[in-house]
């Protein structure tokens, strides 16, 4: 099964197909049908939900050698707008994690030669206090796709073929992706909707009016306008598609070394608190209600 990466580009002026009986259509036809409700949808979740955590999605690491990062069933919504379920929980062996991090390490070495400070040194974090020596990691969650049930198609590009297959449909997944964060400082995801508003309810819905018409519309700030591409935030590096949502950073007690090194002797821990959440209105009028 293949896993793809589904990344739409913003539509400026989103167009819908217009059938006529006796019509010619072809798979670009059907693409574009499938792009128009599908992005009319996620414009409206994005705007009228946010991104973030919808339900479930907690993060938590286990203890011991054979520990795992889980991350428990749920759904969350991207920062474009897609729907991320995930049915089941998501696993990740920390020890294999770790050995994956050398390997890079290894070949970081082998590239610039001794004395090279590689990523996984320079993730190494000197403990104080009651928090020990560790490197820290942040957990992700994002949209793909995967390519299932092959079906005979019609050879594309430049070639000939009689044999040719293409998939007959797309099944939407959610992945998580754990990333070594080798930053002095990296920053975890700002507020979701601005500075806090102040003053009395009249005061605070006169100011969020404003905050709507003035600074609501982020398609601009979103999506580079060079490449049409999602532009990251502050807290995607490099290696993480910006469309994806952050979930929980997590410290891995290591030990110091050439290179650093699992500490399995202290449990890991996980801190869920900084991710956005996406709230029904349900919910919002939980939080308001007094009891009385």
């Amino acid at each position: 099964m293949t896993v793809r990466q589904d990344n739409p580009s913003r539509e400026l002026f989103p167009e819908r197909v217009a059938y006529a009986n006796g019509m010619l259509l072809d798979d670009a036809d059907f693409r574009a049908e499938q792009a128009y409700h599908r992005g009319r949808l996620a414009r409206l979740a994005r705007y009228l939900h946010g991104d973030g955590t919808v339900a479930g999605l907690d993060v938590t690491a286990g203890t011991g050698p054979d520990a795992r990062v889980t991350v428990s069933p749920g759904l969350a919504v991207d920062r474009i707008g897609r729907l991320c379920e995930a049915p089941q929980a998501l696993c990740l062996t920390l020890s294999r994690w770790f050995e994956d991090r050398q390997a890079e390490h290894a070949e970081e070495l082998e590239r610039g030669g001794p004395g090279t400070q590689t990523r996984l040194m320079r993730a190494f974090r000197t403990g104080a206090g009651d928090t020990p020596d560790h490197v820290l990691a942040d957990v992700f969650l994002g949209f793909r796709d995967c390519e299932t049930a092959l079906r005979p198609a019609f050879a594309t590009g430049n070639f000939d073929a009689l044999d040719a297959v293409s998939p007959l449909r797309l099944r939407e997944v959610a992945v998580a992706t754990m990333v070594l964060r080798a930053e002095t400082d990296p920053p975890l995801p700002r507020a979701a909707h601005g500075p806090a508003l102040e003053g009395d309810f009249a005061a605070r819905l006169t100011a969020l009016g404003e905050r709507k018409r003035q600074t609501g519309w982020i398609e601009d700030a979103l999506w580079n306008g060079d490449d049409g591409t999602v532009e990251p935030d502050i807290e995607h590096p490099a290696d993480v598609n910006p469309a994806d949502v952050f979930l929980a950073r997590l410290m891995l007690p290591a030990t110091a070394g050439t290179p650093p090194a699992r500490n399995t002797a202290i449990d890991p821990t996980a801190d869920n608190a900084a991710r956005h959440h996406a709230y029904s209105t349900a919910e919002l009028l939980a939080l308001i209600a007094t009891g009385d």
